[in-house]
């Protein structure tokens, strides 16, 4: 599995963390990564670079996943190397990768799969579980004209549990073999969100279903899934990689596309038994934690509570109301993703009420003019940090 490490490309890829960390960088940004090569390449530059929040990133899902100890983590770690023999069949170079990273930490291939797995490993272990809190987003695939031209963004708030306010890190990376990408990640993690260098990006939104965690059917971590998508040219691509992987966990992949011609974005609901795709047809597409399709709305079990459909709601009127006066989708986006209307399920969020809750980073791709925008925590009040796009 591992190979030659690149040694020229390598040193030059540490070097630039060091160059993101402090030459300029806002005290707010989150840390960056620039990384070139094979896939073993870019998984242990950021093994190395990353390695004290990549173990802080296990020890919180090893007890996480635990559902307060009923699990220990000699049966989590089990779990997740159960996604290698899938992921070495239909997508080695990410499997590579991610043994990269942990020769890069000093951890096992197991414990950092065990990172990329979180979600499906949940799935797995759910049928013990007791009700929790469990990931939100609102994401946002919003159309308008630059210039008087088409343009899109596509963005989302990534809400989870404040202990993992420091997880974020971006990571760019320039792979031997597919399109050079980037993507704001967990770290340890090999792809969350993000986009490549064909103006293609993806969301994500935590979704459940009554057809997750069947233990007869191991299937390519979403996280993985996530990565797979951004190595793809193409959003046909991408939907058909997605519904030809197995899965073992749902989630929403809210994706969106820019070359040539008129932007393009698709929703795809997905669960361990069916792909949903909801085409955009023109509109603004946006999604949070239920499932929209009526082929998987009856299972679903992340529920219709108040916050997804509040969120969902006032995400759908701002937007609507924004399009006549405000042209550019990339400042529409902006002020959906900083509304706290709709309290006290608003859709930046602090932790009032929920304190196992907070928006932890706001994320804007501008997939026609090529930029990544960033939060480092909530919205409403942290100021939106223009990055380079790939």
């Amino acid at each position: 599995m591992a190979t030659a490490i690149d040694r020229r490309a390598f040193i030059s890829s540490v070097a630039a963390v060091g160059i993101s960390a402090c030459a300029g960088r806002p005290a707010h940004a989150y840390p960056e990564l620039e990384a070139a090569g094979g896939p073993g390449d870019l998984g242990l530059a950021q093994g190395k670079a990353f390695a004290t929040r990549i173990r802080a990133n296990l020890d919180f899902y090893l007890d996480w996943l635990s559902l307060s100890g009923q699990i220990p983590a000699s049966r989590l770690l089990e779990l997740a190397a159960g996604f290698a023999p899938v992921l070495g069949e239909l997508f080695p170079d990410i499997l590579e990768e991610i043994d990269g990273v942990a020769r890069g930490a000093g951890l096992s291939l197991g414990e950092v799969l065990l990172i990329n797995a979180r979600t499906d490993v949940m799935a797995l272990v759910e049928a013990v579980s007791a009700s929790r809190a469990v990931p939100a987003c609102t994401a946002l695939a919003l159309r308008g004209r630059v210039r008087g031209r088409p343009a899109i963004a596509l963005a989302q708030n990534w809400d989870w549990d404040p202990a993992l306010a420091d997880a974020p890190v971006v990571l760019r990376l320039r792979p031997s073999r597919g399109p050079a990408l980037v993507t704001l990640v967990e770290a340890g993690m090999i792809g969350k969100i993000g986009f490549n260098e064909h103006r293609l990006g993806v969301c994500l939104n935590f979704l459940s279903h009554t057809g997750d965690g069947r233990s007869d059917r191991i299937g390519v971590p979403v996280h993985c899934l996530l990565r797979a998508a951004m190595n793809c040219d193409s959003l046909d691509r991408v939907i058909a990689t997605v519904e030809a992987s197995p899965r073992t966990a749902s989630a929403n992949f809210l994706l969106a596309q820019h070359r040539s011609g008129e932007p393009r974005a698709v929703d795809l609901e997905i669960s361990p038994t069916e792909v949903a795709a909801i085409p955009a047809d023109g509109r603004d597409l946006v999604h949070t934690n239920h499932f929209l399709h009526p082929n998987l709305g009856p299972g679903c079990t992340s529920g219709r509570g108040p916050s997804t459909m509040n969120r969902m709601a006032t995400a759908e009127r701002l937007a609507a109301e924004l399009a006549p006066t405000v042209e550019d989708p990339v400042r529409r986006a902006e002020t959906v993703l900083t509304s706290r209307d709709g309290l006290p399920y608003p859709i930046s969020r602090d932790r009032n009420p929920d304190p196992s809750s907070s928006t932890l980073a706001g994320i804007i791709m501008d997939l026609t003019r090529n930029r990544l925008l960033l939060t480092a925590g909530p919205p409403h009040l942290h100021p939106w940090v223009e990055h380079a796009g790939v």
